[in-house]
């Protein structure tokens, strides 16, 4: 009896972490009381103990990032997992399309890749920040091999029709033309104690001399004042003998603030997720989702054994022992579901919900995105340029172009010819795919005069996420700021659903907050496991 008592007990324990806490807190506490062997001290990939999920089983829906990693670590810990995927595509919106592949948005025709042999496009995600830990652990637990991805390079161009005449300019003359000229202004200040009280008057001498470095300023009349550096590049490049290069000519303050290039591309470097240099998959973003796949899971399988595709869901419903999910090729009793569907499509199918918890979905906003690809006859930004990776900015509807970090020298290469958002990328998703490209072009003359002669139009790609079937567009714009209440009344389970997603993470838009909700919609099913058992 004194036994039973103190089940109880560790029980009614249990309940009220789950009410304070969620059920992560539950799995903490297992593990405090012993309840649940504490795996070791692991910086990779999650590890839960082996046979916990015994017995269980947990329909995931959507073979994305999120999908097939709870499908991973879930199938690792015991459960039994079927992924349904509405596509025939895995891998969601980490879609790199090679040569011969091909896709369709909803109501237009299927578009094929037709690049050279060993080009590809990253259509969806293309990049990972260093401090993206969660993401580059499974990168190297799943033997994903990477390589620098160039974000930004001073030799890229920002341009503007308000600016310059139109003209393209080089990103380095824009910023260190600015750095210089903010320094002066800063050098003649009398008083620097005036723009921090901590400075006193003893560090002005260190002061001036950090703005002389700074804003590589020059003396002029018992003063400091920019008149140009070789870090804004020369107009005449130095060479041999006699020729020691002319600089190029400075840009006045005032032609900078009126270009409006410190509203775009000037300072995105300077973003902590958008540093100078970032990292990539070699070979394409869709080698994580490889390697994911072919990742090991009990009973000699692999996650993609437990994938099946082509297969919508219609209907998805807590019952009194689980839930029930039907889908396109048949109907799953489970224990559990982890929805990894964009909120608004969730919404639509058919469940049994309640209506704060279906109204939350619904309010969860989709963004639009946009992205062409350009292969290149020639690799004229390498050879006319010195562009070596990194990306131009332009106020022109294509906002951008991206130049590939990989295969310097090479004969041809892809561009991203454009890449966009909101109501840019819905402008572009409801022209037909001769419009876009008709578009585009015109926005590449912009940053490269002549681009039109150095690109296979018959072979350019285009996407509008928004469009593709069974997606709501590129992300969810970020719901714990955009619509706290909402966000938060999904984070909590409803009943046995629940979700996983980027846009259930503070990194909207990203693989890593996709990884980091799967993490934790694993760790509230086994909390939920654990605590039944007890």
């Amino acid at each position: 009896m004194k036994q039973q008592n103190s089940a109880l007990s560790r029980r009614g324990f249990l309940t009220r972490l789950a009410a304070l806490g969620g059920a992560g807190a539950v799995y903490h506490g297992l593990t405090t009381l012993g309840l649940l062997a504490v795996p070791p001290a692991y910086a990779g990939i999650p590890a839960y103990p082996a046979g916990i999920g015994k017995g269980r089983r947990v329909a995931i829906l959507g073979a994305g990032m999120a999908g097939l990693t709870a499908a991973l670590l879930l199938a690792r810990a015991g459960f039994e997992v079927k992924v349904i995927e509405a596509n025939r595509h895995i891998g969601g919106r980490s879609l790199t399309v090679r040569p011969g592949d091909s896709y369709a948005e909803a109501g237009r025709e299927a578009m094929v890749c037709r690049f050279d042999d060993g080009l590809y496009l990253n259509a969806g995600p293309g990049r990972i920040p260093h401090h993206h830990t969660a993401v580059l652990e499974y990168c190297r637990e799943l033997g994903v091999a990477m390589e620098p991805y160039i974000f930004a390079s001073r030799a890229n161009l920002l341009q503007s029709d308000k600016a310059f005449g139109g003209q393209p300019i080089q990103l380095r003359r824009i910023k260190h033309d600015l750095r210089g000229q903010l320094a002066e202004m800063l050098a003649k200040v009398p008083d620097p104690a005036a723009l921090d009280a901590t400075l006193g008057p003893a560090d002005r001498s260190a002061f001036l001399e950090m703005l002389r470095e700074f804003g590589a300023l020059q003396s002029q009349g018992g003063g400091l004042v920019y008149r140009g550096s070789n870090r804004a590049g020369y107009a005449i490049p130095p060479g041999a003998a006699r020729t020691p290069g002319t600089l190029n000519p400075e840009i006045e303050l005032k032609a900078l603030l009126d270009s409006d290039f410190w509203k775009n591309g000037l300072f995105n470097d300077m973003v902590d997720y958008w540093q100078t240099s970032l990292m990539q998959p070699v070979g394409g973003m869709d080698m994580i989702v490889q390697g994911l796949l072919r990742a090991a899971v009990p009973g000699g399988r692999t996650v993609r054994d437990l994938v099946v595709t082509e297969s919508p869901v219609a209907e998805v419903a807590n019952t009194a022992t689980g839930v029930r999910v039907v889908h396109a090729n048949g109907t799953e009793v489970a224990d559990f579901c982890i929805s990894t569907m964009a909120p608004s499509l969730l919404a639509k199918v058919k469940n049994n919900f309640t209506p704060a918890y279906a109204g939350a979905l619904r309010r969860i906003q989709d963004a639009a995105a946009f992205k062409l690809g350009w292969q290149a006859t020639r690799r004229f930004w390498e050879e006319d340029d010195q562009i070596y990776g990194g990306i131009s900015w332009t106020d022109h509807p294509v906002t951008q172009i991206w130049y590939p970090s990989d295969e310097f020298f090479a004969k041809t290469g892809v561009l991203t010819g454009a890449y966009n958002n909101g109501a840019t990328a819905e402008l572009f998703g409801r022209l037909p795919h001769d419009g876009r490209v008709a578009l585009a072009l015109e926005g590449g003359e912009k940053l490269h005069p002549g681009f039109s002669n150095w690109v296979y139009r018959d072979r350019a790609l285009s996407i509008a996420w928004q469009n593709m079937p069974h997606f709501a567009g590129g992300w969810q714009n970020n719901p714990p700021e955009a619509d706290p209440d909402a966000y938060f009344r999904l984070t909590v389970p409803e009943g046995n659903v629940m979700l996983a997603g980027d846009f259930l993470s503070y990194w909207w838009g990203w693989k890593e907050g996709a990884i980091r909700s799967a993490d934790l919609a694993v760790e509230a099913i086994v909390a939920r496991v654990g605590a039944a058992r007890q």
